[in-house]
């Protein structure tokens, strides 16, 4: 994975769906597997430390003590034809955990003891039968929960559970589909879905040999009928617009090249108006084992004079790691990979006004412009060169977009020369 720079914090990281709301304080969270397989059999939640310890026969679980006076609490929640507890999801919990993996809480906790979490968990694991590594997104359609793959919890590719009682580590009893439908949709470029959920799910243990489910005899089922959900789809929006951002990261119409930019109402293209900066001495550096290019705006020239302004050059191999050597020539930092900055193989990015938290105002990327590498040592990053470039103000939030009538400003003759003796 690309490494940003050290100055472009990291606020995408993962965000637990606790602060959604709806969740005690003292209750830990579900850890789904990070792991890449897609595989539901593979999912942490569905190892033995998360999976209810339950006798098969009775649905009880062997860790509660069985001679204890039973719950005087008789207000069970409604069971529906088939004789199965009837539940929803608060919506405003249901939120993406992990790239396929979705999780919410029942709403009221009425499952089982309602002094503890009962959770919903929707697996969408379409992509372990993808045609492409770069297919692993879901997919809009209406999926049957009882047929196929979707019959078992080891290679289901829509799977939907339930955890009863559960209280950060282990839950009282494990429910899986066993009929019902999925609908999605639809799916945005971060895999956020929208859609709704009928399903039919029935107390399960989990075989220790194979990794499937096994259904408990005389156990219990649960039901949720047409329940609606949207975690957060983003809807671009490109009404009107022939350039510019859609909101989503995506673009509308054709955009702008050459001389010109997007206008502020994202109607026309405009002629660009950028200031004129020089950069100082060039220097190489090493972060975090990653070795770039840095040097200061002369004179705090971009924005206030009272902060720096702080140019950086990263270098990529086309996989999007760190490069170890440089290749001699010109590099064309308007076409090709480096036209984006999740592409680029010559990265630069500019900050404005950066303060002494290294908190930044503004963040540029070149529109367009050239580096000349005129002299390489070999096997390192050492160089000696010159270029000439214009940077424009983009939105690091929507994949680096340029910002409609955003500032922009002009390096002209940047010279620098890293080698060593």
């Amino acid at each position: 994975m690309k490494k940003f720079s050290k100055f472009l914090f990291v606020l995408l990281s993962l965000v637990f769906f606790i602060s959604c709301g709806g969740k005690d304080d003292n209750d830990s969270e579900i850890t789904p597997d990070n792991d890449d397989s897609n595989n539901a059999a593979d999912s942490e939640i569905t190892d033995d430390s998360d999976i209810p310890n339950t006798d098969t026969d009775t649905g009880i679980s062997q860790d509660e003590d069985k001679s204890e006076a039973p719950d005087e609490d008789t207000d069970e929640p409604e069971k529906n034809a088939d004789g199965c507890y009837v539940f929803t999801v608060d919506g405003a919990t249901f939120s993406k955990y992990y790239r396929d993996t979705y999780l919410g809480y029942v709403k009221d906790n009425i499952l089982g003891d309602k002094n503890m979490t009962d959770k919903l968990e929707i697996d969408i694991f379409q992509s372990k039968n993808a045609t492409s590594p770069d297919e692993v997104a879901s997919h809009p359609g209406t999926y049957d929960l009882s047929k196929g793959d979707n019959r078992s919890y080891l290679n289901c590719t829509e799977c939907v559970k339930v955890f009863q009682d559960h209280d950060g580590k282990h839950a009282k009893k494990l429910f899986f589909q066993e009929s019902g439908t999925l609908v999605i949709e639809e799916v945005d470029k971060e895999n956020e879905i929208k859609g709704n959920l009928t399903a039919k799910l029935v107390e399960v243990t989990i075989d220790p040999d194979t990794g499937e489910a096994v259904k408990v005899d005389g156990g219990e089922c649960v039901a949720i009928e047409n329940w609606e959900f949207d975690t957060g789809v983003c809807v671009p929006n490109c009404v009107g617009k022939i350039c510019g951002g859609d909101g989503c990261g995506g673009t509308c119409g054709e955009g702008c090249s050459g001389d010109f930019t997007c206008s502020e109402d994202q109607k026309s293209c405009v002629p660009f108006e950028c200031d004129e900066i020089t950069l100082g001495q060039v220097k190489l550096l090493n972060d975090y084992d990653t070795y770039y290019y840095e040097a200061y705006a002369t004179g705090r020239s971009a924005g206030s004079t009272d902060f720096d302004d702080i140019f950086n050059l990263y270098f990529y191999n086309k996989d999007g790691d760190a490069a170890e050597t440089l290749n001699s020539g010109v590099v064309d930092l308007g076409s090709g990979l480096n036209t984006k900055y999740a592409t680029c193989t010559e990265c630069i990015l500019f900050y404005e006004d950066v303060n002494e938290n290294e908190e930044y105002q503004k963040i540029y990327f070149p529109q367009s412009g050239e580096l000349v590498f005129e002299e390489v040592k070999e096997e390192t990053l050492e160089s000696k060169g010159h270029g000439h470039f214009r940077l424009v103000e983009v939105d690091e939030f929507d994949s680096f977009t340029p910002i409609p009538n955003g500032k922009c400003y002009e390096v002209k003759n940047l010279e620098w020369n890293t080698l060593q003796p």
